[in-house]
């Protein structure tokens, strides 16, 4: 029983269960987009620090040497300043061929420095070290973490290995680190950690403006991650794609509404000729938009995580170290964000039509005139059309010309969809671009000579004696350096060692050992593959379901209209055809415009990143665009199916009765 006129909306939505599903979809597919979005920018910016601070071996911001008691008084009491450590460098030592650099830290400056760190730990006092694992050979013979060793006199138990650097294995001088409480004014230098919630640029300046240019060092790549709001390339880029989103929400959302209010005049007539007011007709379709906002919001909520939840386990399963990537990262937050940003999609998206329901003359709705449309008739001189085989076509664009406001709104839905998807197409161009996916390391080992003279034959002879170590897979020469490839790379260690047993007593040369880097570097590739690619697949899937949803509900609502056409003598066959054309003419229209405008924001968008964090040079992106026009006019074709199918089997009598 109803008690009050605000239980109609519920009744409708109870009533009408496959238009709430095809309307529920809708916005969970627009909130789950927001919410993913938000989420997986947040997770691979989590990421992206991480992986930074694990390429570049510190977590730091700021560098300054060169300081006195008052820089350093500066510092401490910087309530912008999060933490702050002692660093320093100490005496070179000989190791034979190889010498080893004395570094020295206090506990927060180590803290920075767990990014350095191989295996094992960091040292807590002064009689413990870590070092270069490449350095290892020439410190000890068969020295491991937990041994102890000796050096300049002192004795140090060896506790953890840093990664090696290439810099410091092609100058030939390792490092030592150890820990040093104390520091003398002046001293090394100051490693700073600014606190997240602070404005970076106020504090840099200031920092500046305490020292001098030379003295002062930033960690520019990290800075860049931790707050990519300072980058207005990338801010850009952000609002576009979110604006793009909840457009695209409110499209879908208003074509929804529209078609229910319009199927429904009659009924709106009916209320308004009992003493229903216009707000009170307006409260009824708001409430419908509430109640539906309200229960597919968690919904999608819960699918945005579901979403996240199985990209991390792919990277638990394709990473060996998958803690790096922290993408199932539960923000409250943008969730929040995420729930508001849709419920005022949902809520602007249904006023129009809510307005417009209020406005319904109950004579004029009563009588269905405002169904009624007055126009010209035109001859139609097309012979083409007037083709016994072409009339499905004629009346399928008859019908698109007929009613402008649905095809408007469902070329607008494919529009956006298209415009989606070739956006983000650019972004991964631009994003596989990039010289850390196009420039890894080549090889795991890298010998150089240092010997000039008699270069071929040395050359020869040292290609020789690599070739017979048993765990080398692959060599090549080029010019004074060999790239090797090794059948174990978890043996690296041993086999340097091995070759400077071997190589190194008769030849001058350096071993670099590029498999760490390697590592780490394939699996920020991976990284950047695997997120690029699952967003497509998530944008083209929501796109996808939108224009399924979208063509599905407009062809639905004109069942009493094609049962009309069935009564009068047009056969399945020739309805099937002309409702066909009509969503392949919508597919059509769409995807070329989508192309247009997601080609124009695509260049805008690579504009933006070519001025700010990459280097990149924008093309038409072709690919896309055909995927973009073939996947939407098959969409649209396989979007007909299923109304077919229910339009098959309605009762052409009972279908043109129903109200």
């Amino acid at each position: 029983m109803i008690n009050s006129y605000k239980q109609l909306g519920t009744k409708y939505l109870k009533g009408n269960m496959k238009r709430t599903i095809l309307t529920l979809v809708g916005i969970v597919l627009s909130v789950a987009l927001i919410s993913t979005i938000g989420l997986y920018a947040k997770g691979s910016q989590l990421s992206q620090i991480e992986n930074t601070k694990k390429l570049s071996g510190v977590s730091f911001h700021v560098g300054i040497s060169d300081y006195d008691e008052e820089i350093l008084n500066k510092i401490r009491f910087n309530p912008q300043i999060e933490s702050f450590g002692l660093m320093s460098e100490g005496d070179i030592f000989p190791l034979g061929e190889v010498s080893v650099q004395m570094n020295f830290a206090d506990h927060q400056a180590l803290n920075f420095l767990t990014y350095s760190l191989l295996d094992g730990k960091l040292p807590s006092n002064d009689h413990e070290a870590a070092v270069d694992s490449w350095i290892l050979p020439y410190i000890k013979k068969d020295l491991q973490i937990g041994d102890s060793f000796e050096l300049d006199g002192k004795t140090y138990q060896l506790v953890g290995l840093l990664n090696n650097n290439d810099s410091t294995q092609k100058g030939k001088n390792g490092r030592l680190l150890t820990y040093k409480s104390k520091f003398a004014i002046g001293e090394g230098r100051i490693l700073i950690e600014i606190n997240e919630k602070a404005d970076f640029n106020e504090v840099l300046d200031e920092l500046k403006s305490i020292t001098e240019d030379d003295n002062i060092a930033i960690n520019n790549d990290l800075i860049l991650v931790l707050k990519p709001e300072s980058n207005q390339a990338l801010l850009t880029i952000l609002v576009i794609v979110v604006s793009i989103v909840v457009i695209a929400t409110i499209i879908v959302i208003y074509n929804a509404f529209q078609i229910s209010v319009v199927e429904r005049m009659k009924q709106f007539g009916l209320l308004r000729s009992i003493g229903a007011t216009r707000k009170q007709i307006r409260q009824i379709v708001m409430k419908e938009a509430a109640v539906l906002a309200f229960i597919a919001i968690p919904i999608g909520i819960v699918c945005s995580l579901l979403a996240l939840g199985i990209l991390q386990t792919i990277f638990l399963i394709l990473l060996e170290d998958s803690s790096n990537v922290p993408l199932f990262n539960i923000d409250w937050q943008i969730l929040l964000i995420s729930s508001i940003l849709t419920l005022i999609a949902v809520l602007v998206s249904s006023y129009y039509p809510a307005f417009f329901a209020g406005r319904i003359s109950p004579l004029l709705a009563i009588s269905s005139r405002l169904s009624i449309n007055k126009g010209k008739i035109k001859n139609q001189n097309n012979k083409v059309l007037r083709k016994p085989f072409s009339f499905p076509l004629s009346m399928a664009l008859k019908n698109v010309k007929r009613n402008k406001n649905r095809y408007t709104v469902t070329v607008l839905s494919i529009i956006i969809s298209s415009v989606l998807f070739i956006t983000f197409s650019s972004l991964m161009d631009i994003a596989f671009s990039s010289r850390l996916v196009n420039d890894p390391y080549e090889s795991d080992l890298t010998i150089n000579l240092h010997d000039e003279n008699n270069v071929s034959s040395e050359n020869l002879e040292v290609l020789e004696q690599i070739k017979l170590i048993k765990n080398v897979s692959e060599v090549s020469e080029q010019d004074l350096s060999f790239e090797i490839e090794l059948k174990d790379t978890n043996q690296s260690l041993a086999t340097v060692e091995d070759i400077q047993n071997t190589i190194g007593k008769n030849h001058s040369i350096v071993v670099i050992n590029n498999f760490e880097a390697k590592k780490d570097q394939k699996e920020s590739v991976l990284i950047i593959k695997v997120l690029v690619y699952a967003f497509i697949v998530v944008i083209s899937l929501i796109g996808s379901l939108n224009i399924l949803n979208t063509i599905t509900i407009s062809i639905m609502v004109r069942r009493k209209e094609l049962a009309a056409l069935k009564s009068i003598g047009m056969s399945q066959k020739d309805l099937k055809k002309m409702i066909t054309y009509e969503a392949l003419i919508y597919g059509f229209s769409g995807s070329l415009q989508g192309i247009f405008f997601g080609c124009i924001l695509s260049y805008i968008i690579t504009y933006n990143a070519t001025s700010g964090f990459l280097k990149a040079e924008w093309s038409i992106p072709y690919i896309a665009c055909f995927i973009t026009f073939v996947a939407a006019l098959i969409i649209s074709y396989l979007s007909v199916l299923l109304p077919l199918r229910r339009i098959r089997q309605d009762n052409i009598i009972n279908t043109i009765r129903e109200e």
